[in-house]
């Protein structure tokens, strides 16, 4: 039987998952910690949202989404991003994804090349030049500095950064 690829194990360790790891031990042995690793709430599912489940469940709604996400989904977020971040985008532009980091990761195998460049701004989550490198590109990292509202500028651009976009949450 073939192992893994050689793609797979050049793969370093998750240092999220590692130290994620350890604050669950310290816990099973007492400890009271505050554990900010892998980005899990520390209260339950708010009961509505349960309920939306459960609603969902009992229509029957138990299978496969389509690949991009349900379209009445896509609707609410593309009127979402017109509405409060002034983007006009249409629902066929946007997907749904499980989360931030799943989809840099499809974004990098789809568009990245082996040898091609990823600016990476620093300080950044632990798991972004790993999925970079696992796309064949190649991290270039840039330190950033504390600012209020602002967003890199390409060297020459001759001018302050415009104000960032409001955040989508």
């Amino acid at each position: 039987m073939r192992g893994l690829s050689r793609r797979v194990q050049a793969m370093k360790p998750s240092a999220t998952v590692a130290v994620n790891a350890k604050a669950l031990e310290l816990r099973r042995q007492g400890v009271d910690l505050v554990a900010l690793t892998a980005g899990e709430p520390d209260f339950d599912t708010p009961e509505h949202v349960k309920e939306a489940a459960r609603r969902a469940l009992a229509q029957g709604k138990t299978k496969y989404a389509p690949p991009a996400g349900i379209p009445e989904l896509r609707e609410a977020l593309a009127e979402k991003f017109r509405r409060e971040n002034g983007l006009q985008v249409t629902p066929e532009e946007t997907i749904v994804t499980v989360g931030g980091k799943q989809a840099l990761f499809n974004l990098f195998q789809a568009i990245l090349d082996p040898g091609d460049e990823v600016i990476v701004l620093r300080p950044y989550w632990v798991s972004y030049p790993e999925m970079v490198r696992f796309a064949g590109g190649v991290v270039v990292e840039v330190e950033t500095l504390p600012r209020k509202a602002s967003s890199p500028t390409p060297r020459g651009s001759g001018g302050p950064s415009p104000p960032a976009p409001r955040p989508w949450w």
